[in-house]
């Protein structure tokens, strides 16, 4: 694939101060763009986009940043961004963060990128008159791994954001960056959904369409292909309550997914065949008794895997679309074992603040973010345990 630059310049990048009132006001512009049109209707994470890029939300989220005492924040400099191909707008809340900073950015863009990135795209091209400084440091290309140009940027910028499968990050690794640039990277990710079995089952029917529409909004906007939408359900509670609440939970979810249609048929037989790969390579189904062995549910339009553990084939084998593992715990801590680098978020459900709490002081390994159900997909500064803003930017210390 040839290099080709989405967004053209017309005038030469330059760097910023951090926190500059015309980037907020890009921001401000690209945020209208995407909630004005109606394109944004098909796409629930343009709209949610759209709401973030306001500078109501950017002012108050960044402000803590320019609280600078005996430091002065400065920027990086160049910044290569890799965008995923499973998340259309997952780019532009790196990107964008970065370009507050003061930031030159460059974000090349998989070419299997879904019918949002188009729309952004041709938003972001639409503003490139009105600002053409911040157009020219937020570049958007396409080209492949191998590209001459793209080894060319590497080697000249002052960090770099890889996004992606674990494969992807490795290849992207191979093109050499200076000594003294910085990477972040994001690979792949496996996040878990923990429902208080006692809450679920206290819950009115009011509570509980609330929660299933939670639930829905975390795991189906991006058919659970999302780094930190719950691809496993862990329900806190003795058995015999835990299937009390899943006969009550899991008929409320099918019947607002009937109506809202998030999976198509080729995502669903695409689920069932997924569970019944991770069943026939689980080494749970090789060493428990018949009465132990896992089992499949479907129901509608999703898959359900009742397993007695989290084993490493589910991170790597599981491929969402409406397929969730379950797995019920009588105590937070049995979770421990089971966690690893790849668990990034948790989000909870009826369960006691308190013995949550107390129960993370315990977790050394594993899960980055802990969310109330509901919030898995909203992007803050802090990500898989990395502040972006400090990443993206310098301090100087000054103490004079």
């Amino acid at each position: 694939m040839s290099w080709t630059i989405l967004n053209p310049a017309t005038t030469k990048a330059e760097l910023q101060p951090p926190f500059a009132e015309q980037d907020f006001a890009y921001c401000q512009a690209l945020s209208e763009a995407l909630l004005k049109t109606p394109q944004s209707r098909d796409f629930p994470d343009l709209i949610a986009l759209g709401f973030w890029l306001r500078q109501a939300n950017l002012k108050p989220l960044l402000a803590p940043y320019q609280l600078q005492d005996k430091f002065i924040r400065q920027p990086l400099g160049l910044i290569f961004h890799s965008a995923p191909a499973n998340v259309d707008s997952l780019f532009v809340y790196s990107g964008i963060l970065s370009l507050l900073c003061g930031n030159k950015n460059v974000i090349r863009l998989s070419s299997r990128s879904g019918g949002s990135t188009a729309v952004l795209i041709e938003k972001i091209r639409g503003l490139a008159a009105q600002f053409p400084q911040q157009n020219a440091r937020f570049q958007l290309v396409q080209c492949g791994y191998d590209s001459a140009e793209l080894k060319a940027l590497i080697s000249t910028v002052d960090g770099r954001v890889l996004w992606g499968s674990d494969q992807a990050i490795q290849a992207q690794r191979q093109l050499m960056m200076p000594a003294h640039g910085r990477e972040l990277s994001f690979g792949h990710k496996f996040s878990l959904c923990l429902l208080g079995t006692e809450a679920v089952l206290a819950a009115d029917n009011e509570q509980l369409q609330q929660l299933v529409q939670l639930f829905y909004r975390d795991q189906l906007t991006f058919a659970q292909q999302g780094c930190s939408s719950a691809k496993a359900v862990m329900w806190l509670g003795e058995a015999k309550q835990v299937q009390q609440a899943q006969q009550k939970f899991w008929p409320a979810l099918t019947e607002l997914i009937q109506q809202k249609q998030p999976l198509n048929s080729s995502e669903q037989y695409q689920a069932l065949a997924n569970a019944q790969q991770l069943i026939m390579s689980s080494e749970q189904q090789l060493i428990m008794s018949s009465e132990q062995q896992l089992m499949l549910t479907q129901q509608r339009s999703i898959s359900r895997v009742a397993v007695h553990t989290l084993e490493p084939v589910f991170i790597n084998q599981h491929q969402g679309c409406g397929l969730f593992l379950e797995l019920q715990l009588s105590q937070l801590a049995q979770l421990n074992p089971m966690l690893t680098q790849a668990h990034q978020t948790l989000t909870v459900w009826g369960v006691d603040p308190s013995l949550l709490k107390a129960w993370l002081t315990t977790v050394y390994t594993g899960l980055d973010r802990v969310m109330p159900i509901g919030q898995a997909l909203s992007f803050s500064p802090d990500w898989d345990g990395v502040n972006l803003i400090e990443q993206f930017s310098r301090k100087v210390v000054c103490l004079s």
